[in-house]
């Protein structure tokens, strides 16, 4: 894993002269997945509570028991199909039923709200905002999140962002600004041929003698 540190400058117009406010983020990106994200420097990373979090990360001194995990594991149903049909794949695989068994791992959890066909990096993806009791980070307590899931190649990636139930409305707008972050190491092609000058779809079938005795292969 790597760390680059990534200095963003805000100019605030104003009728009069004033100073850029400046906001220092992390970025960091996973060698393993590829799954990239940012997050402002005073957070810190934590141990992974669970075999398939990829990383996690706290606020200063942990307020409201606030944090952001992604995890990703490995899909395969879905690794090689076209791109017109991503939408799809997202609302057949990650819609409601996915929901109902992801957030089974919790205790008395309920779904406030769920969309299909959002984004998550290059993905579709699918997100709810849900409560559920649970000590992902901190003392078991009733917590609130917004969870977004997508498939990207042979994986499927989630980022979770959680906080106490009560501090929840407060740290949402942070919570978009690290969803908005992600981005996933380019796997897809949006032409199906490529940037090959020749399109290689269009061409007839190759036949070849078998070696392996009497026959053909077409491709």
């Amino acid at each position: 894993m790597r760390y680059l540190l990534l200095t963003v400058l805000t100019i605030v117009a104003a009728a009069s002269a004033s100073l850029p406010a400046r906001a220092d983020y992390a970025v960091w990106q996973d060698s393993d997945t590829g799954v990239s994200m940012s997050w402002p420097d005073t957070w810190k990373r934590v141990s992974n509570a669970d075999p398939n979090d990829v990383v996690t990360i706290m606020p200063p001194s942990g307020r409201a028991h606030a944090a952001c995990r992604m995890r990703a594991n490995t899909d395969m149903r879905y690794a090689v199909y076209p791109r017109k049909y991503a939408s799809s794949i997202q609302r057949v695989g990650y819609s409601l039923d996915f929901w109902n068994q992801y957030l089974a791992e919790y205790d008395d959890y309920n779904i406030e709200k769920m969309q299909d066909g959002a984004g998550l990096g290059r993905g579709f993806a699918g997100y709810v905002i849900a409560n559920y009791t649970s000590a992902v980070q901190g003392p078991e307590m009733q917590r609130r999140a917004i969870i977004f899931a997508a498939n990207y190649g042979d994986r499927l990636f989630v980022l979770e962002c959680s906080a106490h139930k009560d501090a929840f409305a407060q740290w949402k707008g942070l919570f978009m600004s690290v969803v908005g972050s992600v981005d996933f190491k380019k796997a897809d092609h949006e032409i199906r041929s490529g940037h090959y000058e020749h399109n290689f779809m269009h061409d007839g079938r190759l036949t070849f003698e078998s070696t392996e005795g009497p026959g053909r292969i077409v491709y």
